[in-house]
């Protein structure tokens, strides 16, 4: 009679050492792919944002080049004085002469 008591009571113990190591064995039933999914979804988002960044940061960066190779330019050229052709200056010294006498 306890031969018979005794193979339950040891398949209960075994059974309820497998459950226990299942469960904290830390594999999912079947969620482990459902959850990779959502993280590489999250990882694609990510690395859309930072090539937008890198894009972005890129553009900037010509632009800001670009403004202060225009800023040089500037600065490297130095205005011209105005010539003024010789019939003008002439008519203009005879002018100024003829006042003051």
């Amino acid at each position: 009679m306890f031969g018979k008591i005794k193979k339950y009571v040891i398949g209960f113990f075994v059974l309820l050492g497998g459950a226990l190591i299942a469960f904290f064995s830390g594999k999912d039933a079947g969620r482990s792919k459902e959850r990779r999914k959502d993280v590489d979804k999250k990882l694609k988002i990510v690395k859309k944002a930072l090539k937008s960044n890198k894009k972005y940061k890129k553009d900037v960066q010509k632009i800001l080049t670009d403004k202060k190779k225009e800023l040089e330019k500037i600065k490297k050229s130095k205005p011209k004085p105005k010539k003024k052709s010789a019939k003008k200056a002439h008519s203009r010294l005879k002018k100024i002469g003829k006042g003051k006498k």
